[in-house]
This record gives structure tokens, sequence and C-alpha cells, in this order.
């Protein structure tokens, strides 16, 4: 009787790493490429909130210093993250991507850029007319006509105006700031044209061009022209000259926080009484408050920076408060609301602009 040896097992390394190799070698490039190839996106993430008392100068014997903070907040931006980086950004809650068209438009990331730049030059001016006004000075608004920064695609005016345009007239009436042009619009309905005058770059003379107004995306009762524009040469005939150190921060969106710092800086007192305030919102020629993107992200910074309160536009209180952990934050739609606020910290914010209240270098 013949004893039988048992069959060796067949080796099943070799077939296994034959079938698994291609898939863990396409995992690990597809990684790879995720991780260095551009997407089409653009990542707001949560920036800094920086103080911004010192980045006011005003002249000697003009300005005081107290104790608290008005921060401004900013955003981190990524223009074409890579897909890993979106991936995570669309994973975080306090991260948001968007399709780089819905952020840029038709125009470049550079374009943008000093469009930004330009945007902040503006709210900078704005800013100083506004706090000098409620401390009772009279300041004299001048411009030489609006300029188009930017037209909308698939509008009636698209076609019509260009970047670069400078609109002189509306409807024969003359228009020297932004507000001359959008109170005439304002004027109007969709679907209405309006009669525009405006110089042309290379062309000598001036140009003059019908446009029906199209209804505004939020509210289709209310006519819009379809452009971004700024005032061409806008300048403010102030009291006194003041600096507001912006460094390479662009956007309108510190409006309000620069107004605050300039009232805290030219009175006695502390504004916020002593607190750390956390701001944003771009602040209009008239006090208004008006709404900016990024709001969560700037939440997360001015908590993470310690702010006990956050200053927002009305509309985006909500938002920020989903953002904002334990700290306070304020719905305000004008200057005189955010004064409110920081009278409830204990400033001296409701005794600016009163009669025989303290001016600067008294």
């Amino acid at each position: 009787m013949t004893a039988s040896r048992a069959e060796p097992r067949p080796r099943r390394g070799p077939r296994v790493w034959f079938l698994l190799g291609p898939v863990l070698l396409v995992m690990v490039i597809g990684t790879v490429t995720a991780g260095f190839v551009r997407a089409p996106y653009v990542a707001y993430a949560p920036g800094s909130a920086r103080s911004t008392e010192p980045l006011v100068e005003v002249p000697r014997g003009e300005g005081y210093r107290t104790p608290g903070e008005v921060l401004f907040t900013t955003v981190s931006v990524v223009t074409r993250p890579s897909y890993l980086q979106a991936l995570w950004g669309w994973v975080d809650g306090d991260i948001d991507v968007f399709p780089s068209k819905a952020i840029y438009g038709d125009q470049s990331a550079d374009e943008s850029r000093r469009y930004n730049l330009a945007l902040m030059d503006t709210s900078k001016l704005v800013a100083a007319k506004v706090a000098f006004e409620k401390l009772g000075y009279e300041v004299a608004t001048r411009g030489s006509g609006v300029l188009i920064v930017a037209v909308e695609p698939d509008l009636p005016v698209s076609g019509v105006l260009r970047p670069g345009d400078v609109v002189t007239r509306i409807d024969a009436k003359p228009v020297r700031l932004d507000t001359d042009l959008i109170a005439a619009i304002r004027g109007h309905r969709p679907g209405d044209e309006v009669h525009l005058v405006l110089e042309r770059a290379g062309v000598k003379r001036p140009v003059e061009v019908d446009v029906a107004l199209s209804p505004r995306p939020e509210d289709r009762e209310q006519p819009m022209l379809g452009v971004q524009v700024q005032t061409r040469d806008l300048r403010f005939d102030l009291p006194f000259d003041v600096t507001i150190d912006s460094g390479s921060v662009g956007g309108p969106s510190a409006g309000l926080a620069f107004t605050l710092a300039l009232l805290d800086r030219l009175t006695p007192g502390s504004l916020t009484g002593g607190h750390r305030v956390a701001v944003t919102g771009e602040i209009g020629p008239s006090g208004q408050v008006i709404q900016v993107g990024g709001v969560a992200q700037k939440a997360v910074a001015a908590r993470e920076a310690g702010a006990e309160l956050f200053l927002v536009p009305a509309s985006e209180a909500a938002e920020a408060r989903a953002h904002a952990g334990a700290m306070e934050v304020a719905r305000v739609g004008t200057l005189d609301d955010a004064l409110k606020a920081l009278s409830r910290l204990g400033g001296n914010a409701l005794a600016l602009g009163r009669p025989g209240a303290d001016r600067p270098g008294a």
C-alpha cells in the first residue's frame, strides 16, 4: 500500500497582485493627480480678524487711543484649488466651494483682483465720509461720471456697454456719481428703456445708446442695468486727511469696520467699551450697511480671534450665527444700528454726533 502525498496548494499571491495591482496603481495616480491638478472652482476658507485702529492714521492732535478693538474680518480665497482641496472644502462645513464662473463671471482672476482693490480704495473714502458726517461735519461728494467695470452676459446691456465706458448722462440728466445712476434706474420698471450718454475709449465724440432694463433676480419687480460700476474720480472734501492702511486686502466689506475705527480714533472714550468687536459689511454713502460675501468664514475667523460680538449685515445674521459658536451676533442695517449694538457693551457710541459732544481734537 503506497502512501499518497498531499498536493501542494497553488500560491495565490502573484494572482492577487495581478488583479489588485492595477487598481491600486490607478488609485495612487488618481490621488496624486487630485492633489496637484487645478479644479475650475474657488474656495472660501476662514481668513483673519485684524485690529483696525492701528491701521488708521490721523493728523497729530486729532486722534485718541482707547481700550477695546474693532476687528475687520477677511476671507481666505483659494483660486483654482486642487481637486483634493475642493473635495475637502465640500466636506468641511466652514469652507464654501463655488464654480469659478459664479465668482468671476467673464473676468480673469487678475481682473477681479484689480477690481476688488479698487473697491477697497473706494470703501475707505466712503468710510471716512460717513464717519466725519456722523461727527457733524459737512462733506461734499464729487465725481466725473460712472465707470462701467463689468457687464453681465446674456442681458440686453451685453454688447451695448463695455467695461471702460463712462456714463455721463441718463435720460438727459447728468450723472456724476454712481448713486446718480442707481437712483435714476430705480425710477423705472423692468423692461423700460433708458437713454445713456457715455464716453468710450478711442471715440472722440460722446456715444449715445438705448438699453432695456432687466429684472433683478432677487426681486423681479425691481429693475437693473446689469453692470458693475464705480464713480470715476471719486473724492470727498474731508475736513482733514486720514489714512487707512488696508494692505493687500480687496473688496468693500471692511467699510463699516473702517467707519467705526475712525470714529473711535477721532473721539475720546471707547466706542466698544473696551471689548473686542468683529465687524463685516460694506458702508454706503448714507450710512447703510450693505451685505457682503463670505460671512460664514468671517464668523469663524472672528470667533477664533476671541471677539465677543460680531456685527453683520442684517440679511446675513442667520448664516453668521450658524458658525459663531458662543460669540454674539448682532444684525445691523445702518451705522446707527451698529452704534446701538456697541452701546449695549458699555461704549460711548450713542454720544457721537450729538450737539455738544466732543469733536476730534477737543
